[in-house]
Parts: structure tokens; C-alpha cells; sequence
């Protein structure tokens, strides 16, 4: 008993620690991120990652599988699972306007901290922490205008959004099972807008700094449906939902004009630009989400399967203003797994070996062109010696955007580690 005390102890000071953590971290370096809420962060862990990123009708004991609560079902009556991961990115950007130039950045950060467990035979639970939206950009523009000149723009942007949730599913019957993830949203953005004048010498800079905080609660519902065709293969389907939804913002906001050295010291002036809101509520519109998914297993060998996401986002606003940048997205996510031998004494005929891809229409249309991102997968998941918990690694290297009508073409590569805790926390041992 006072073991598990200590286990959850240990528990709550983990989600404590990760929680400040993803509230410090700056998650990505995109222009893509300057719209809407950012670049939103499709979760997978890294067993799921590695196969194109399924989820909607997959489902395993000693994994975590957010995107369809649906699944917790599979969790063992005594068991404890604890899943947590890192992502490192290494991206390179390359535009050919007004001439060809490429920039690398690469970033790492917490990437998901869940628990699984059971509540009793027809009812299991799990809670954790995800990213949800992530903001990092800094973008200058240049044109040239009547009566000023030359005038330089400046774009700058980060924060992001996270979501706790509570996860709940239940056996409906033998086959079909049913979830729901209440999750709550929050997290800050901060956009920075800078205009200079270097050719009016009677022109002030200009500077608008928006500072905004988000908080609402969102619904994920789901189901999963499973039939057993003969002794080895099982086949399987997977629904997920998420409600629409309007989210509560406080926004500070101020402008001024400004005079700057060469070394980047700001002097403000007392001009009528000059302007300061504070605590200024707002209201965001999330659209719905839907996902479903389809999947053919032959029980401890191999698994394969196919999911399908849509989300409107050209119906997103922001108090009450649509943004003309924002279109509906499309995720395809094709995949699967081998394990060789589960219970081959031979280590290497233990490790799941894992591949896919995916291909997304990402919910961008910039300058008339929509945003396309492709990207294939790979991984491995690594058995621990005398125990159900393992090592998963996922790779991903694919591209986002084109270089055509004046935009940005990213090309990344995505590796996760993960770690996936099994644990007897429900059972008594006889001897300790």
C-alpha cells in the first residue's frame, strides 16, 4: 500500500513537472504557425507515429491510445500503463522568392506524458498531458510605397496551446466499446507586428504586441468495434468525434511608436499611436473534428491499417472574424506492424518493426495555393527483458508547402522516443 502511494505521488509531481514544461517550451519554427491557433499537433505517440500516425481502430494493453478513448477498453484489469515521450525536429526551409535561400532550425520537446488504467472489468480510464497548437515564427517583409518609401515589416509569434484530459471508455458488449476524452485547453499566443520607415526620416516606427490566452473545454467521443474472423485475425473499426466548440480569451494588447539605435534599443514616443488594452475577453470557434478508421490484425504477428481525419477550419473565427487563410483539412494515415515471434527467446524476433505514411491537406490556403504536407514513416518498438514494457522509437521524414507563388517549402525530419511503462499496480503480491 505504501508503495503505491509513493507510485502516485511520483505520479501527480511527473504531470506537475510536465505541465510547467510545456508551458515554457517553444515547440516549432514555422510560418505556417502564424495563422489561425499555430500548426496544431497531430498526436501520436511514438508507436503510432511510426505507423503514418493510426489510432482511430487500433488498440493495445500497454499502450495509450488518445485518439480514440474508445481503446482504453484494451487495458488489462491489473495492470498500470505510463507512456511518455520526446520529439526532436530538424527542419530545413527553402523559398526561391525574390531568390533561392534555405534555413535549418531543429528544436526539441515533450511530445505526450499519459497513464492508463483499470477501474473495474467493463470500465478503464486514463488521463495525461498533449500539445495541442504550437506558434514560433519570424517572418520580415519589404515593399515599396508612395511618400514613405522603403518600408520593412516584421512578423514574430510563439506560444501554443496544451490540453489536459480525463479519458474514459466502456464496454458496450464483447465486440463494441465506447470512450470519451474531456479535455481542457489552455495556453497563451503572443503575435508581435513591427513597421519601419528607413527612408522617412520624419516617420516613426510602428509596434503591435497581442498577448492571448485560451481556455475551453472540448468532447472527444468514441468508438471502437472488434470481430475475431477464425482463430488468428481480428478485424477491427474505429469513429472518433469532436464537438464543435467556443473558447474563452483574455487579450492584453498595446501600440506605440517608436525610434530604434543601431543596437536594438527601443525609444517610445508620446504620440497618438499610442494605445493599451487590457484583460480584453474574446471568444474563438473550433470546428468539429471527425475520424474513423479500419484495421486487419493476425493476433501477435502483424497488424495493418488505414484512418481518414476531417476538420472544417474555414469555419473558424476568432470574435466573430474569419481568417481567409484558414481551409478545411484532410489527413490520410496508412500503416502497420510486424512481430516476428512474441515469445522467441531470440531478442531481435521480439521487436515490433513498424512503417507508414500519411498525406494531409493542411488547413492552409495561402496566396491561392493549398498546403499539402507528405511524410513516411518507420520505427521499432524495443521489448525490456522479463517484462511487457518497452522502448518505441518512431522516425518521420516528409515535406510541407511548395516553393511556388512566392511560399515556403519545409522539408523535416520527426524522430520520437518513447517509453511505455507496464505495471502490476492492482495485483498483491504474496511476497515483495
Amino acid at each position: 500500500m505504501l508503495k503505491t502511494k509513493r507510485k502516485l505521488l511520483l505520479t501527480l509531481v511527473v504531470v506537475g513537472i510536465s505541465i510547467l514544461s510545456l508551458n515554457a517550451q517553444n515547440r516549432i519554427h514555422s510560418p505556417y504557425s502564424r495563422y489561425g491557433l499555430g500548426e496544431l499537433q497531430q498526436y501520436s505517440n511514438s508507436r503510432y507515429t511510426a505507423m503514418g500516425g493510426l489510432g482511430y481502430a487500433e488498440r493495445n494493453s500497454t499502450s495509450v491510445n488518445v485518439l480514440n478513448p474508445a481503446s482504453y477498453m484494451s487495458f488489462d484489469s491489473l495492470s498500470f500503463v505510463f507512456e511518455g515521450g520526446l520529439t526532436s525536429n530538424f527542419v530545413t526551409s527553402e523559398t526561391s522568392f525574390p531568390v533561392s535561400l534555405s534555413q535549418k532550425s531543429n528544436y526539441t520537446s515533450l511530445a505526450y506524458m499519459c497513464f492508463g488504467f483499470p477501474i473495474n472489468r467493463w470500465w478503464k480510464g486514463s488521463f495525461g498531458l498533449l500539445p495541442y497548437s504550437s506558434v514560433g515564427y519570424n517572418i520580415t517583409e519589404y515593399q515599396n510605397l508612395a511618400h514613405f518609401g522603403n518600408v520593412k515589416s516584421t512578423f514574430e509569434g510563439d506560444g501554443g496551446i496544451n490540453q489536459f484530459f480525463i479519458g474514459q471508455a466502456f464496454r458496450i458488449n464483447k465486440n463494441l466499446s465506447l470512450g470519451i476524452n474531456i479535455s481542457y485547453l489552455f495556453g497563451g499566443i503572443d503575435r508581435t507586428q513591427k513597421v519601419y520607415f528607413p527612408d522617412s526620416a520624419f516617420t516613426y516606427n510602428t509596434k503591435d504586441f497581442r498577448s492571448t490566452n485560451y481556455g475551453a473545454f472540448n468532447f472527444n467521443f468514441g468508438l471502437q468495434y472488434f470481430k475475431g474472423m477464425g482463430k488468428d485475425y481480428t478485424l477491427g473499426a474505429g469513429l472518433t468525434f469532436s464537438n464543435a466548440m467556443n473558447a474563452s480569451t483574455t487579450s492584453d494588447q498595446y501600440a506605440y511608436s517608436f525610434s530604434e539605435t543601431y543596437t536594438g534599443t527601443e525609444y517610445v514616443h508620446d504620440t497618438v499611436t499610442n494605445s493599451t488594452q487590457t484583460d480584453v475577453s474574446g471568444t474563438i470557434h473550433i470546428p468539429l473534428n471527425l475520424g474513423i478508421g479500419l484495421s486487419v490484425e493476425k493476433n501477435n504477428k502483424w497488424l495493418l491499417g488505414a484512418d481518414l481525419n476531417l476538420q472544417n477550419w474555414a469555419n473558424f473565427t476568432n470574435n466573430g472574424v474569419s481568417e481567409p487563410e484558414l481551409s478545411n483539412s484532410m489527413r490520410i494515415s496508412v500503416g502497420g506492424e510486424i512481430k516476428p515471434d512474441n515469445y522467441s527467446s531470440k531478442y531481435f524476433k521480439r521487436i515490433s518493426y513498424r512503417a507508414g505514411f500519411h498525406y494531409t491537406n493542411v488547413n492552409l490556403k495561402i496566396n491561392g495555393t493549398q498546403i499539402n504536407e507528405f511524410a513516411v514513416s518507420f520505427g521499432l518498438g524495443l521489448p525490456l527483458r522479463k517484462s511487457k514494457s518497452t522502448i518505441n522509437l518512431g522516425v518521420e521524414y516528409g515535406n510541407r508547402g511548395t516553393t511556388d507563388n512566392s511560399l515556403i517549402k519545409e522539408n523535416f525530419t520527426k524522430i520520437t522516443i518513447g517509453f511505455s511503462a507496464y505495471d502490476f499496480w492492482f495485483f498483491k503480491r504474496k511476497y515483495d
